[in-house]
């Protein structure tokens, strides 16, 4: 069966963005489909407010400082990606199958990728973010499978919310799309309690795509990799969006007093800490040569249930705060005490490594299950 996915794809620097995406096609192709991933560029795809409103929100002294703050660290961002690429596109090319890309959701929609099926997700999908409705209709549009033939089949696989409620004007916009689908599955639970309140009460809980896979999968990938990482023993810090006020000195100071390095990995944030720029490939090895990892990330963390490390998690704040339902989802799945750090320390990465057992996969759905859904509709 041939399958389009649409989901996140664009990053520069999103490694787990990039590993879903591989994850879910690598086990559809062992099923014997034919998954590829839509082209959408939703970076770029957004309603732009009326000029008058652009002006009034411009001449508020709050984001007049966030504007000049945002130019200066996007020339820092381009001299970055210019002096370090990640070879993220590099990963792309060789480890996915790719239509060609779609400017628009009006594209799109007129000239839909032929499919017999359509999923979406994993990851944030189903997130609005900052841009609410206004901005992201045109993106919500595509992530609710709003385009294509009636006859192709359209579910939902570990699609993420990102939040715990939406509001009324979103879910008058999404309810008559979600209602169209053939079978919908989330990766947390509070968004089966979102999609309950949207009318999809056979909403199910289904298993993130990198979970899919065992340790050996993802070690296939990087044991031909020429650039090994360090012989050093060193605490893997991966930090996203750098929220918050955490203490990023902490880390640096725990590992000192460990006598450990720390290879340190941000997305596009700078600060006074020497960073290292790894493509898809060096940074799944850093995760499973590193003797403790430290992350906000839930893909990091993913990762490191996965090579059974030893891992403490920084909880996200501010805007970012529904994001910490992944983590609880994810720590409820394996059955693990949470291991944040912002709550008790660093004596978390004292706790033993914990293993993912396949007897606490029960309660959760896998690709084939919601596809078998779908197909008997």
């Amino acid at each position: 069966m041939k399958i389009g996915i649409v989901t996140y794809w664009k990053s520069t620097n999103n490694y787990g963005e990039q590993l879903q995406n591989y994850a879910l096609q690598a086990y559809l192709k062992d099923l014997g489909h034919e998954p590829f991933l839509i082209r959408y560029d939703y970076e770029n795809d957004r309603i732009r407010r009326s000029l008058p409103k652009r002006l009034v929100r411009a001449i508020n002294p709050k984001r007049l400082v966030r504007y000049f703050v945002s130019n200066r660290n996007n020339r820092k961002i381009i001299e970055d990606r210019s002096d370090h690429p990640r070879e993220f596109e590099s990963f792309r090319e060789e480890y996915l199958s790719m239509s060609r890309e779609y400017s628009t959701f009006e594209e799109l929609r007129n000239d839909p990728p032929e499919a017999d099926m359509y999923i979406c997700g994993s990851d944030q999908v189903w997130n609005s973010f900052s841009g609410g409705l206004f901005e992201m209709r045109n993106r919500l549009g595509v992530f609710f499978l709003n385009f294509g033939k009636d006859n192709v089949k359209r579910v939902s696989y570990a699609a993420s919310w990102g939040r715990v409620s939406i509001p009324e004007e979103e879910k008058s916009f999404i309810q008559p799309l979600i209602a169209k689908f053939d079978a919908v599955s989330v990766r947390e639970k509070s968004g089966i309690d979102i999609c309950c309140r949207l009318g999809r009460t056979d909403a199910q809980l289904a298993l993130d795509p990198v979970l899919l896979h065992s340790a050996d999968k993802y070690r296939q990938l990087f044991a031909l990799n020429e650039k090994h990482s360090s012989e050093d023993k060193y605490v893997f810090f991966y930090y996203m969006d750098n929220d918050g006020d955490y203490n990023r000195q902490a880390v640096f100071d725990w590992a000192a007093s460990h006598n450990l390095k720390v290879i340190y990995v941000t997305d596009d944030w700078h600060d006074l800490y020497e960073r290292s720029f790894p493509s898809v490939i060096e940074w799944l090895e850093l995760i499973d040569n590193a003797e403790y990892v430290v992350t906000n990330s839930f893909h990091c963390s993913v990762f490191s249930i996965i090579f059974e490390k030893r891992f403490g998690v920084i909880k996200r704040f501010g805007v970012y705060t529904g994001m910490n339902t992944r983590m609880d989802s994810l720590f409820e799945l394996c059955e693990m005490t949470p291991r944040y750090i912002d709550d008790v320390g660093f004596d978390v990465l004292n706790r033993p490594p914990e293993r993912m057992e396949s007897d606490k996969l029960n309660s959760v759905s896998f690709p084939e299950d919601i596809i078998s859904i779908a197909m008997r509709k």
